[in-house]
């Protein structure tokens, strides 16, 4: 058990750019509150696709039609696709209020999925009395991965028509960032034979399926003054902190209902296809003190700097139809499964297991 923890976690090093990515992310809320929470949506928004659909990515148990019970523990692995085109965001397309590209022909930013060497300068569009800019930043970076890795640890007890699988994650610190994470689910496979005689004891199977799966992570942040540039103007109200309260809280739910028709092959092999239905939600709250900057309201073109608290509580909903093909191979002791993904964020699955007994 000690030892599948432990790959487990290990293949979470997979995803620690993108963890460490989201955390930088919250200096965005610095060139104002309003246009800060649009430049933070465009930015995570993949990555919350992504866990959401990718916690219900590998959902298949087979049903053996055996009259003994087993508890089976498996190490899970969903890898998510993410489309080219949420690998960036025009920046002049978000109705921002007072941010812009500082260049006109560079308003192309990077989401959290990017390119990890490219960011573009956002300047304030109000400006001090020799219209310059009023401060200046930079956009966060992105990870350079093209996918998310998302793993698990499952455990399984079987029946002769049902399977009821428990799936999670350890609470434990990505490797090489500071994020930490810790996921918990439930899943539920029924096969129809127990209902209708006519299916029991067929080579081939019907069933349906539900789970629901909630992932948690936590990091602390380090938004400081210094991080805006302010030329020229002058600097007014109060930036004072203490800063040392910063962290971001997400939190991810996923919800599957669909239904599986497999067919076994020899004594050994099985493929299935299902269709499903898979609809979630993800939260992100920014919390602690922040420096905001925004322009003097007394119209002398200077930056008033003030500290604001708990400044983003932002909550998005996806939906998709999921279309899923694979094939299993089942040994006395272990078994071998994979899944292909037809989806928006789709991607492959992979289950690796013992049978305990």
């Amino acid at each position: 058990m000690k030892r599948i923890i432990f790959i487990s976690i290990l293949l979470w090093q997979a995803m620690n750019i993108q963890a460490q990515q989201l955390v930088n992310s919250g200096s965005l809320i610095q060139g104002g509150l309003d246009d800060g929470e649009k430049l933070l949506h465009a930015y995570v928004t993949p990555i919350n696709k992504a866990i959401v659909f990718g916690l219900s990515d590998v959902t298949y148990t087979k049903i053996r039609h055996e009259q003994k019970r087993r508890l089976l523990l498996s190490i899970k692995l969903a890898y998510v696709g993410v489309p080219k085109g949420d690998f960036e965001y025009n920046v002049s397309r978000l109705g921002l209020e007072h941010i812009e590209a500082k260049d006109p022909n560079k308003v192309i930013a990077q989401t959290v999925f990017g390119d990890s060497l490219k960011s573009i300068q956002l300047v304030s569009k109000d400006t001090d009395l020799l219209g310059r800019p009023l401060f200046e930043f930079s956009t966060p970076k992105g990870g350079g991965k093209s996918a998310l890795p998302l793993p698990y640890v499952g455990v399984t007890y079987r029946t002769k028509y049902s399977n009821l699988s428990l799936n999670a994650i350890p609470y434990v610190q990505v490797p090489t960032s500071d994020m930490m994470v810790g996921m918990l689910g439930l899943s539920l496979q029924q096969d129809l034979g127990f209902f209708i005689k006519a299916l029991r004891d067929k080579p081939f199977s019907l069933s349906v399926q539900a789970s629901l799966s909630g992932l948690y992570g936590n990091s602390q942040l380090d938004v400081k003054p210094n991080a805006v540039t302010v030329p020229f103007a002058v600097l007014t109200g109060h930036t004072t902190g203490p800063y040392d309260d910063q962290e971001i809280n997400i939190f991810y739910t996923s919800i599957n209902v669909g239904g599986y028709a497999d067919y076994t092959i020899g004594k050994h092999f099985t493929i299935f296809a299902g269709s499903s239905y898979n609809m979630g939600m993800s939260r992100i709250l920014v919390q602690g003190t922040y420096p905001i900057y925004t322009k003097d309201p007394s119209g002398y073109g200077a930056v008033v700097g003030e500290d604001i608290k708990d400044p983003i509580d932002m909550e998005d909903n996806f939906s998709r139809m999921k279309f899923e093909l694979g094939a299993r191979a089942d040994w006395d002791r272990f078994f071998l499964q994979l899944n292909y993904n037809i989806a928006d964020y789709g991607g492959v699955g992979l289950n690796l297991g013992y049978k305990m007994f």
